[in-house]
């Protein structure tokens, strides 16, 4: 992979990427989207992490057959606060782009981009789960998507 010159090794010399760093390899999921009218449908797909950008950031594309297919790219920005990071995502399928704040929370990260929030929660070595939630007019919050994320050996 790091014949690209996107991709590299792991992170530049005095980079803490270990926030997203951590998920580096590959993964397979299962995405549960729940509509409005309260049904849901699951999907089967994959998801893969890594660092880029002269090890300055960490990357991520996941891939849902037949529904999706979305990259983010992150990396901490002292700027914006301690142990903050800036994600950004963008899918082409459904033509969305969305920018995050990213920071760890009580038990594990919390992305908040105004009218949504995306969490990564049960952190383990060989798996996680991951919420994507869009906020109401009356400012409570709606799950759209979940994901059972495990790693693949």
């Amino acid at each position: 992979m790091t014949d690209l010159p996107f991709f590299a090794d792991g992170p530049a010399p005095g980079v803490d990427l270990s926030l997203f760093g951590r998920f580096t390899g590959s993964w397979e999921l299962d995405c549960t989207e729940f509509e409005p009218d309260g049904t849901s449908t699951v999907h089967h797909g994959e998801w893969h992490f890594g660092y880029a950008l002269g090890g300055h950031a960490t990357t991520d594309v996941w891939i849902l057959p037949g529904v999706e297919h979305g990259v983010s790219v992150r990396f901490p920005d002292p700027s914006a606060g301690d142990g903050v990071w800036r994600s950004t995502w963008i899918g082409p399928g459904r033509r969305r782009v969305h920018s995050f704040l990213a920071a760890p929370s009580p038990g594990g990260i919390t992305l908040d981009g105004g009218d949504l929030r995306w969490t990564f929660h049960r952190l383990r070595p060989s798996s996680f789960l991951w919420r994507n939630e869009a906020r109401n007019d009356d400012g409570s919050w709606r799950l759209q998507q979940s994901f059972e994320v495990w790693r693949i050996h």
